[in-house]
């Protein structure tokens, strides 16, 4: 079983806009998803008041949980099989790299830029999180995915795109 997990709780303050609306936000990628395959799909919408916004299964954050690393770990805890984490503003995500991330054996893919993305991280069944310091500490015992023409897929997008003229 293969579960995705939708990351959509963040305020979005950098992009001036909420990012899981953006591009065709969480509902693209829970479309793709379940194209791809995925048995389940869960949206971590972050604070309760965010939960309507949102189609399917969705779960906000505990009231116990701080940081975004904390919520990784619990909601991974909740559920058991393979896991495959997707942000919302994975707006270069095509079916075609969702196929590739639910397919491999696990790990972490890299960009364009040679950079690890771990919030594109693909579980393993029994993988466990043993360093909650940071995003890359937490997911640093997978190995790296070279995902080749696929890997412009593979980023996320923190800031607002400034267009050249």
């Amino acid at each position: 079983m293969v579960t995705v997990f939708v990351l959509a709780g963040g305020k979005s303050s950098r992009m001036g806009a909420d990012k899981a609306f953006m591009n065709g936000g969480v509902d693209r990628i829970r479309s793709i998803a379940m194209e791809c395959g995925a048995e389940r799909v869960i949206t971590l919408c972050g604070a309760v008041e965010r939960r309507h916004l949102f189609q399917g299964e969705v779960w906000p954050d505990p009231i116990d949980v701080r940081s975004l690393m904390d919520v990784l770990a619990w909601a991974m805890g909740q559920v058991g099989g393979r896991i495959q984490l997707i942000p919302c503003d994975a707006f270069s995500l095509e079916v075609s790299g969702m196929r590739v991330l639910l397919g491999s054996e696990g790990g972490v893919p890299i960009d364009l830029n040679g950079q690890r993305q771990p919030l594109l991280s693909s579980c393993p069944e029994g993988f466990t999180i043993n360093d909650h310091s940071s995003i890359s500490s937490m997911f640093s015992t997978l190995p790296s995915l070279d995902l080749g023409e696929l890997a412009g897929q593979m980023e996320n997008f923190n800031s607002p795109r400034v267009e050249s003229s």
